[in-house]
């Protein structure tokens, strides 16, 4: 199967409709803690729902036409963290399979997981084509590590460790927040559904 044939298969009304939400929930998640100066990130939740309900490659296509949009509208530097957002869709998919959308303490520990990856992806993006700082609210910890002797990819790594793990724990349980309270009428129109039936409540 091409991928033409795979997009018209499983990419259809409803799941197209949740990966444009999606994209919304990122843009608008993550330029509210941007302008909050707060130092997580929370620009993936529409990318960890997404993977959850409809799987791997329709949250990849919503974490990259994020990042897209993000560069464009927001700050070009955005576009260069593709290959986080992917790692992030990915684990997120995989993690459903595994259960891990079935309890909010598992939620968590995926998010947690997730963010440790996503820590050791950012940061020689960061270091290397940035100079450890983009902007964000996560800018400081860099100046931190910097401030106390730390090389700069050690510096950059170690924010990464430091906010990663709880920004995507903190993502995770809001998604299984967010399916934990979805009908079950709409959550059977998705194809990841018959992963988050069981005992899906906080």
């Amino acid at each position: 199967m091409n991928i033409a044939s795979y997009l018209r298969t499983n990419i259809t009304p409803p799941v197209f409709s949740l990966m444009t939400v999606g994209v919304a929930v990122n843009l608008g998640m993550g330029q509210l803690v941007a302008l909050l100066k707060i130092p997580l990130y929370l620009d993936s939740l529409g990318t960890v729902v997404v993977a959850a309900l409809c799987g791997i490659v329709p949250a990849i296509i919503t974490g990259i036409i994020s990042n897209l949009l993000a560069s464009a509208v927001f700050s070009p530097v955005m576009m260069f963290f593709i290959p986080v957002m992917i790692i992030i869709a990915i684990l997120a998919g995989i993690f459903t399979k595994k259960g891990f959308f079935l309890h909010w303490w598992k939620a968590i520990l995926g998010g947690i997981l997730v963010g440790i990856c996503a820590a050791l992806v950012s940061a020689p993006i960061s270091a290397y084509l940035f100079g450890g700082i983009t902007l964000a609210g996560t800018d400081f910890l860099v100046l931190y590590f910097r401030a106390t002797g730390q090389e700069l990819m050690q510096a950059v790594l170690y924010q990464g460790l430091a906010s990663d793990p709880v920004d995507k724990g903190i993502t995770f349980l809001l998604a299984f927040a967010i399916l934990s309270k979805m009908p079950r009428n709409l959550l059977m129109r998705f194809p990841g559904y018959h992963h988050l039936r069981p005992k899906n409540k906080i």
